[in-house]
């Protein structure tokens, strides 16, 4: 079975490589006309896999009708990408934005548990003083009837 064969061609070109290859065009050719020229490839839902794969009869169709077909022409799907990427982006922007304000209150959060830490001390060391000048002014009662002051 030859793939040299229109008969034997693969329904699915997995790669540039084989993308390229199929164009007669070295992979960084076809990868820009797919970002300048709308050649038509697919990739995952996910987007960030890395992985692209082409119909041969989608890039034949692509060539007849001429490559300086803006990407958003055709079924609208340029343009709904475009949109759903417009979208993403200000989603990207909005979490940067809450990071900050989360790491802004975070750090506001540190200070005022350093603070409260700190009153603490200040006042158990005021209690302490209080309880020595008054076991001193009472002098005659015994430090285990005064009732403690913590």
């Amino acid at each position: 079975m030859s793939q040299t064969n229109p008969a034997n061609r693969l329904e699915l070109l997995t790669s540039w490589k084989e993308i390229a290859s199929f164009m007669g065009k070295g992979v960084r050719t076809v990868q820009r006309w797919e970002a300048t020229l709308g050649l038509p490839v697919i990739r995952p839902a996910d987007g960030g896999s890395g992985i692209v794969m082409a119909r041969p009869s989608d890039l034949e169709a692509w060539l007849l009708n001429g490559r300086q077909r803006s990407r958003h022409n055709g079924n609208g799907l340029g343009k709904r990408d475009d949109e759903v990427r417009a979208t993403f982006a200000a989603c990207v922007r909005e979490l940067r934005r809450y990071h900050a304000e989360v790491k802004v209150l975070r750090d506001q959060m540190d200070v005022t548990q350093q603070t409260l830490r700190h009153e603490i001390q200040r006042l158990k060391a005021l209690c302490r003083e209080w309880n020595d000048i008054r076991g001193r002014a009472l002098g005659d009662a015994s430090p285990s009837t005064l009732p403690k002051v913590n």
